[in-house]
């Protein structure tokens, strides 16, 4: 029959895990704090991510798209496994299909990146409301190789 000592004595060895908000003696910062400050971060860093070998930041992606396009763009990375998205938020048509063209070759030819068929689209549909933001907007999603 099991008693609820020895049950009391398997759950007590189970690990807890990293003591993830312990100040250890000495250390000025938490791990917390040492993750999130910016005068913490290494040099090279965006929002907390390691920089990426091939050099790609949000600022060389807005640049690059900017040149090849004409129009202003924002760019955000999503997750920590390189998901990137470039989106032309202030556009209230689509993207020439030229232009979309050299992007979507830039992307892969330069950044060597796969882009996502499902989510990319040059698209522009209107809210109906008139003061909200567009439903969607041309956005291309890609992952880096």
């Amino acid at each position: 029959m099991i008693k609820l000592k020895n049950i009391l004595n398997e759950w007590s060895k189970v690990d807890p895990g990293p003591k993830r908000w312990f100040k250890p003696y000495g250390d000025k910062y938490t791990e917390f704090e040492k993750a999130n400050l910016k005068e913490m971060r290494p040099p090279g860093r965006i929002t907390g991510e390691p920089a990426d070998e091939q050099g790609l930041s949000k600022e060389k992606i807005e640049a690059d798209m900017k040149a090849i396009t004409g129009q202003n763009v924002r760019v955000k990375k999503k997750g920590n496994f390189g998901e990137w998205k470039v989106e032309w938020s202030y556009m209230r048509r689509q993207l020439p299909n030229d232009k979309w063209n050299k992007a979507l070759k830039h992307i892969t030819d330069v950044y060597g990146a796969y882009i996502d068929k499902e989510w990319t689209r040059n698209d522009y549909e209107a809210n109906y409301e008139p003061e909200e933001p567009a439903e969607w907007t041309p956005s291309i999603y890609f992952e880096e190789a």
